[in-house]
C-alpha cells in the first residue's frame, strides 16, 4: 500500500501497530509523517509510537509537529519542547489548539532563551511575542527591539506608559516611542514622554506642541517638566493667549 493511502486510513481508532506500517514503509518520507501530524484525529498512541521510532524520532520538524499536536501526551510534549528553537517555541505558545500548561511552558522556554538570542532574532520575536516575553524584552530597553515591540498586538498601554515614564531608559528608546503614531496618540503616553527628562528635547517639544492649551496649563502648574520644556510651554501659552486676545479684539 502506498504511503498516501496509509495516510488516508489514519483516524481516531488508529493504533500504534497500525502506525508501524506507515513508519517503516520504504516509500514513507518526512512529508508524509508531517501530514499525518496535521490530522487532528491522530491519536495519542500513534504519536507515542512515532516518538519512539528510531527512523523518525531524531528529526527536528517531526519533534516540533508532535509538540504542536493537541493529542500529544503532555510528558512527551514537554520533553521534546526543551529541544526546540525559539521560532517553534513562539509558534507553540500561540497555538490555541494546545492546552494552557503546554503554551505556558513554551513561554517559559522562550524566556530562558532570550539572553542567548542575537539582536535580529530578538527583533523578530518582539513583533509577535506572548505577553510574558513582551514584558521581559521591554526591560532590556534596546531601541530596535522597542520599535518592534510597539507593533506587537499583545503589548499593553500600561507597559508603554511605564516605558515612557522610566528615567533609566536610553534616550534613543524614548525617541523610538515618540515616533510611534499608534502610541503617541494616547494621552497617557504623550504626557509621560513630555515629562520625562530622558526624552530627547526635539521629541518632547514636538509632543508638547500637539497638546491642547488646557493640558499644557496642567503641565506648567505641576512643575514636573524639564526646564527647556517648561520654557517652551510658557511660550506656547503666551502665544495662544495673545491669539485669543486678537480674535476677541476683532469681534
Amino acid at each position: 500500500m502506498d504511503p498516501r493511502d496509509l495516510l488516508h486510513s489514519i483516524g481516531a481508532d488508529t493504533t500504534a501497530a497500525d502506525m508501524v506500517t506507515l513508519l517503516e514503509h520504504p516509500g514513507t518520507e518526512e512529508a508524509h509523517i508531517l501530514a499525518a501530524l496535521r490530522n487532528r484525529n491522530f491519536p495519542s498512541a500513534a504519536i507515542e509510537a512515532l516518538a519512539r521510532h528510531e527512523r523518525w524520532n531524531g528529526r527536528y520538524r517531526v519533534k516540533a509537529a508532535i509538540v504542536n499536536h493537541p493529542k500529544a501526551p503532555k510528558t512527551l510534549a514537554l520533553r521534546l519542547m526543551s529541544l526546540l528553537f525559539w521560532k517553534e517555541l513562539l509558534r507553540t505558545s500561540a497555538n490555541y489548539r494546545l492546552s494552557m500548561p503546554i503554551r505556558i511552558a513554551a513561554e517559559s522556554h522562550l524566556l530562558a532563551k532570550l539572553s542567548k538570542l542575537e539582536m535580529g532574532e530578538k527583533i523578530s520575536l518582539a513583533r509577535s511575542a506572548p505577553a510574558r516575553v513582551v514584558s521581559q524584552l521591554l526591560e532590556e530597553s534596546q531601541p530596535l527591539v522597542i520599535d518592534a515591540l510597539l507593533m506587537n498586538p499583545r503589548i499593553r498601554e500600561a507597559e508603554v506608559v511605564r516605558l515612557a515614564e522610566d528615567t533609566n531608559v536610553p534616550s534613543e528608546a524614548l525617541r523610538v516611542l515618540a515616533r510611534s503614531e499608534r502610541w503617541c496618540s494616547r494621552y497617557t503616553v504623550k504626557m509621560a514622554l513630555v515629562k520625562n527628562r530622558r526624552t530627547p528635547v526635539h521629541a518632547a517639544l514636538t509632543l508638547l506642541g500637539s497638546l491642547p492649551r488646557r493640558e499644557i496649563e496642567k503641565l506648567v502648574s505641576s512643575a514636573a517638566l524639564p526646564r527647556i520644556v517648561l520654557i517652551r510651554a510658557h511660550q506656547l501659552l503666551e502665544r495662544n493667549h495673545f491669539r485669543f486676545i486678537d480674535r476677541g479684539n476683532r469681534v
